[in-house]
């Protein structure tokens, strides 16, 4: 509220007719609630790809084989599918695009249109997101088995 009449306050010589000082308030209201819940979700996609790049790290440190690569080997396309659901559309794009069906840098940047080292960027962030995701999934799933 308070930021609905900071605005209104900046902007009251817009306001033309007086007594339809209600619905612009209700409409400055809105305006103000819209942004917040943007710039909620957005830091919460920002969150979330924080908390799997830093799975990620966790894995580069240690001896253990890739997460990606064991899913690769040992799961089937469903289950990547779903995995690539979980992650931003535009990296699980070029992924999918590269790894799954075998497209080149080239052919993803014609079907996706963007520049070649746009695609490679997002097949690699892609890739770590996936590897941080699944090692978070696969100590969730430890952590679950140990409980029961």
């Amino acid at each position: 509220m308070q930021e609905t009449y900071l605005r209104a306050w900046t902007a009251f010589e817009q306001l033309r007719d007086h007594d339809a000082a209600f619905p612009w308030l209700c409409q400055i209201l809105r305006a103000v609630a819209n942004e917040r819940r943007r710039t909620h979700a957005r830091r919460q996609g920002l969150l979330f790809i924080t908390e799997l790049e830093a799975a990620h790290e966790e894995l580069v440190g240690s001896d253990a084989p890739s997460p990606l690569d064991e899913l690769l080997l040992h799961l089937d396309a469903a289950a990547l599918r779903e995995a690539l659901r979980s992650i931003p559309e535009e990296f699980a794009e070029a992924v999918e695009l590269h790894d799954v069906h075998g497209l080149k840098y080239r052919e993803i940047a014609q079907v996706t249109s963007v520049p070649i080292g746009t695609v490679m960027s997002r097949i690699s962030r892609g890739r770590r997101l996936l590897a941080g995701l699944l090692a978070v999934t696969r100590e969730e799933r430890a952590q679950r088995e140990v409980a029961t």
